[in-house]
């Protein structure tokens, strides 16, 4: 899936949305068209394995994944917005400049792959019902695109790759992409994904643009509101709008 909301009124610039682990493009569904109305024209991608994207062959490597995803980007991207996993593949096109990238937006992202694969759900109305349990904060539009995305997701694939023990280096990263960059992740020890690199991030972002937000892993479900108000302030400040309308 490729999905694209056109900007409302006069293009800033292009806003990339990279969804994280077992998810999908739909995750966006109310990002995308927010977004839109602050003048972006917004991409939202499947990553391979997931969603509708292809499945991934041959060696895994996380270059290899993040090379796969750019083939499917626009060519120059002026705000690359990823969570969770990702957040590490923009940072890895950003870094190993597979696309022209302005500025990034990490929503969480952890600071190493799970140590195993993740299970594919089996029933659908139990994966509902626990989904909402765990996430009293999401609309049912989040809870059901979270379970129909977990379905979608080329589980053995998925494991495989996870087999192979990815490794990256998040101060490394950002460090080597240069960029202005946005870090959102929740409060200390609140189910967040970021934990030994905290220190090492905040001190490449700055206090200011080190930004907590109470909504777990997820926030762009959780509080949306809170997480747009973030994005765009941090977007008005590094991507202002210039005389012609664009960023």
């Amino acid at each position: 899936m490729h999905k694209v909301w056109e900007p409302i009124a006069a293009s800033r610039g292009t806003v990339v949305l990279l969804h994280g682990a077992m998810a999908a493009a739909s995750t966006w569904w109310r990002i995308g068209p927010a977004l839109a109305g602050h003048g972006w024209q917004v991409h939202a991608v499947d990553l391979p394995g997931h969603g509708s994207a292809a499945r991934f062959t041959g060696r895994f490597t996380m270059d290899r994944f993040a090379a796969l995803t750019a083939d499917r980007l626009p060519d120059r991207i002026d705000l690359l917005v990823g969570h969770s996993l990702g957040a590490v593949v923009g940072l890895l096109v950003a870094a190993r400049r597979l696309r022209p990238v302005s500025a990034l937006v990490l929503e969480d992202p952890p600071d190493e792959a799970p140590a195993a694969g993740i299970p594919a759900p089996v029933d659908r109305d139990a994966a509902l019902r626990r989904v909402r349990t765990s996430n009293p904060a999401w609309t049912e539009q989040d809870v059901v695109h979270a379970v129909d995305s977990a379905f979608a997701v080329d589980s053995d694939g998925f494991t495989a790759a996870l087999a192979t023990q990815p490794q990256w280096d998040l101060a490394d990263l950002v460090a080597s992409a240069g960029l202005p960059t946005v870090v959102l992740t929740p409060p200390t020890g609140t189910g967040g994904a970021l934990s030994a690199a905290r220190p090492a991030l905040r001190a490449l972002v700055g206090p200011q643009r080190f930004v907590e937000l109470d909504g777990g892993h997820c926030a762009h479900r959780a509080c949306p509101e809170l997480w747009l108000a973030a994005v765009t302030a941090f977007a008005d400040q590094v991507l202002p709008v210039s005389d012609s309308g664009h960023a």
